[in-house]
């Protein structure tokens, strides 16, 4: 593993606070994710950068040494860092837009912190609109979720990030006869109906499920419904309507379970998209930062 500077924060973090899950809170991670990222870490070191014990942690001399110089590490990018977001972005309003995911909610904590500029924040109904809106520029940034492999192309002069891949999960009714299996497989649903969200030109969903579908061994029933609020749908999940498709990380509701698929089929890309000439391109790297730390905290990991 590459040892980035949002590494270096988060050893840094820990050593000041002491513990893992205060540090994770400072941080706005869950302690599993701080967890996993600081054995990451480690690893990278191929030794132990801190000693656990009841009362917390505390850093190994490897860890001391390594705390002090990404002190400066951090200063120093924090200074550059400082001068180029002054000289690249200005003091001009800018508004940050996405589709469905974690990202926008987390540039809207920390993203007015590192800015000089106004920051405004859009939902967009769906990633082709989020899209668009990046390419004519009226945000300045958009944080959207597609398909691996059903996803439109960038129009010409945007510039997309792959942030991560994160499985689909399949929304089943709490009493379904699959609902206690920890991964449901997919040929098993074969009988089932599908509800998808309306028609979005950035991201085929419905080409998505039927290809799933196909290398499953069946064509999926789809529901002549075309729902775009997830609440809705789970609804009529709980009703036994049909079933549907979230992403790995929405948000369990009640009278519905959400299982990934055997083999994972379907993977959600998260993406940030800016145009060349967008006010925030000299902040890229910033923004990437950001929305991977997210990305990090709350999206589910392919196997």
């Amino acid at each position: 593993m590459e040892l980035e500077l949002r590494h270096l924060r988060i050893l840094l973090a820990i050593a000041d606070a002491g513990s893992l899950s205060r540090a994770a809170a400072a941080l706005m991670l869950s302690q599993p994710a701080m967890t996993t990222q600081l054995r990451r870490i480690e690893a990278s070191f191929g030794q132990p950068l801190f000693e656990r014990s009841a009362r917390g942690v505390t850093p190994t001399r490897a860890g001391e040494l390594v705390i002090l110089h990404a002190r400066d590490a951090v200063a120093s990018a924090e200074r550059i860092r400082g001068c180029r977001l002054r000289s690249a972005v200005g003091l001009e309003p800018v508004t940050v837009g996405g589709s469905s995911g974690p990202f926008l909610g987390h540039l809207a904590i920390h993203l007015p912190a590192v800015l000089s500029n106004p920051v405004s924040f859009v939902q967009c109904a769906t990633t082709g609109e989020a899209m668009s809106r990046v390419a004519d520029r009226s945000i300045a940034a958009g944080c959207l979720v597609d398909l691996e492999g059903f996803g439109a192309a960038p129009p010409d002069g945007v510039v997309v990030d792959v942030i991560g891949l994160e499985p689909v999960v399949v929304v089943l009714p709490a009493g379904h006869p699959l609902a206690r299996q920890k991964r449901v497989d997919l040929a098993g649903l074969a009988a089932e109906t599908w509800l998808l969200p309306p028609h979005d030109p950035g991201c085929d969903d419905y080409g998505a499920l039927v290809a799933a579908c196909g290398s499953a061994g069946f064509a999926p029933c789809v529901s002549p419904l075309r729902i775009g609020q997830v609440g809705i749908l789970c609804d009529l999940v709980t009703q036994g309507v049909g079933l549907t498709l979230l992403q790995g990380s929405a948000r369990a509701r009640e009278g519905v379970v959400m299982r990934r698929l055997a083999g994972d089929p379907l993977l959600g890309r998260h993406v940030l998209a800016l145009h060349r000439e967008s006010p925030l391109i000299g902040a890229r790297s910033l923004l990437l930062a950001l929305v991977r730390d997210a990305f990090d905290a709350r999206c589910v990991k392919p196997d």
